[in-house]
């Protein structure tokens, strides 16, 4: 069982998300709402619930994400990060378009040695990316499992009555965006992922260097495979990634918290 605390008054929550479409309805949100510039990053800090919490504008990327996340937690007490916006879903997976996934573990699938040809699994580095005290990772990052968890037990209760599916599923981080079929039907069947991202394993990368619980809950804009923007649905997939956060922020500081702390 993972052991954090949650103080209102002395940890923050961060919020990342690439774009501002994706962090808008949640900054909206915020009471006492400030502005400042934290590692070139546009930040917003305010209060939900009582609770401090912090908006980051990522960028797009790994590269991006990780150097904002770092920048933010370097500067400021960060209890839990949570990471959201939009994505692919895989059609396999049974999430449709407007669903809410939630990861149940993070991969970079660029980090490792090419096989004999591109559709060739990529075998494991001969070096950790990361070594910790008791465990080393390759480029297959894990989340807070108790947060997760919770975040997947709430959402499903919450969204049921919308026919909206939350799924906890494996997601893949990528650096080129997925356009073809054979290319996504390797990706599905070589790491049954639910969900393709462009920023997760990046801050899963920094959160475990930090020690951070880490969650990321996305909203499904489109299918992963062959690009066709006209079928994109990505103000839908911004507005219930939003409202997910802020459903789970509502929870986890209101019902889950007593005298003001909460542990997991």
């Amino acid at each position: 069982m993972e052991q954090w605390g949650l103080m209102k008054t002395d940890f923050n929550i961060l919020i990342v998300g690439a774009v501002f479409q994706e962090i808008k309805a949640i900054i909206e949100k915020l009471i006492d709402v400030k502005k400042s510039n934290i590692g070139g990053r546009q930040v917003f800090l305010g209060k939900i619930f009582g609770q401090s919490v912090i908006i980051v504008q990522s960028g797009v990327g790994m590269i991006n994400a990780a150097q904002a996340v770092t920048a933010v937690i370097e500067k400021m007490p960060v209890h839990l990060i949570i990471n959201t916006g939009c994505a692919g879903a895989f059609l396999e997976s049974g999430i449709e378009i407007g669903d809410i996934g939630i990861a149940s573990q993070e991969t970079d699938i660029h980090s490792g040695i090419e096989g004999s040809s591109p559709f060739d699994p990529i075998e494991q580095l001969p070096m950790p990316l990361i070594q910790t005290a008791n465990k080393y990772y390759y480029g297959i990052y894990t989340v807070s499992h108790d947060y997760t968890q919770l975040a997947y037990e709430i959402l499903s209760k919450e969204f049921i009555s919308q026919n909206i599916h939350v799924k906890k599923v494996p997601f893949i981080t990528v650096s080129t965006i997925t356009t073809s079929l054979k290319r996504t039907n390797y990706l599905f069947t070589t790491y049954q992922a639910g969900m393709e991202n462009m920023e997760g394993a990046g801050i899963a990368h920094v959160a475990i260097l930090y020690n951070k619980p880490f969650i990321e809950i996305r909203a499904a804009s489109n299918f992963v495979g062959v690009r066709d923007k006209k079928k994109w649905q990505l103000h839908k997939a911004f507005e219930r990634s939003a409202s997910a956060v802020f459903i789970l922020l509502e929870k986890l500081i209101v019902e889950y918290s007593e005298n003001e702390f909460y542990s997991f």
